[in-house]
């Protein structure tokens, strides 16, 4: 009964429509909602999903866990890189082979100064390819262009436009096209 919450209390109306408003969802179920959310760019439903859950009592261990994550990627995509590196390094510490976290976690150390953590991770989840986001084949790019590693920058940048990109936009598109052509014309030279 500890897990059934009152859908009115989690979730506007709004984000999930009105034919739902008086349904009762269990935590497991607001939880795969809030990742759906983020795994879809709902950036704003994924916040405000996680802030109610916080407030949610009794949590067991792995709801816990996945909550964690949850919070620390909407932290990593609002930019609030040191609070999401802090959390997901808790999480990256429990479960060392998942390598979801180990991207998100990259991604996290990327965005708080430490490049060069960020590039060894992030290179060895692409030797793997286990890299699913276009985000972070877009943060490798980027590193492995600071190294002087043009080549394979080249590459992951046309990766990183294959594969899904939390806020993608026209701008950013414009942006890695451009990062690609200015290493083929490089490599040309």
């Amino acid at each position: 009964m500890r897990n059934i919450l009152i859908l009115g209390l989690l979730f506007s109306a709004s984000t999930l429509g009105t034919a739902y408003a008086k349904e009762p969802m269990t935590i497991q179920g607001a939880i795969d909602d809030a990742e759906k959310a983020l795994d879809t760019g709902r950036i704003g439903d994924a916040i405000t999903e996680s802030e109610k859950l916080q407030h949610s009592h009794g949590l067991h261990k792995d709801e816990q866990a996945r909550l964690e994550v949850v919070i620390a990627r909407c932290k990593l995509v609002l930019g609030k890189y040191a609070e999401s590196e802090k959390l997901l390094a808790k999480r990256v510490k429990a479960s060392p082979d998942d390598t979801r976290l180990a991207e998100w976690y990259a991604r996290a150390l990327d965005g708080n100064g430490k490049a060069d953590q960020a590039f060894e991770l992030l290179a060895d989840l692409a030797k793997k390819d286990a890299l699913q986001e276009g985000d972070s084949y877009w943060t490798l790019a980027q590193l492995e262009r600071k190294k002087g590693e043009n080549d394979a920058a080249r590459a992951h940048a046309k990766l990183a436009l294959e594969k899904p990109i939390v806020l993608q936009s026209d701008e950013l598109d414009h942006e890695i096209h451009k990062f690609i052509d200015d290493l083929s014309t490089s490599k040309k030279k």
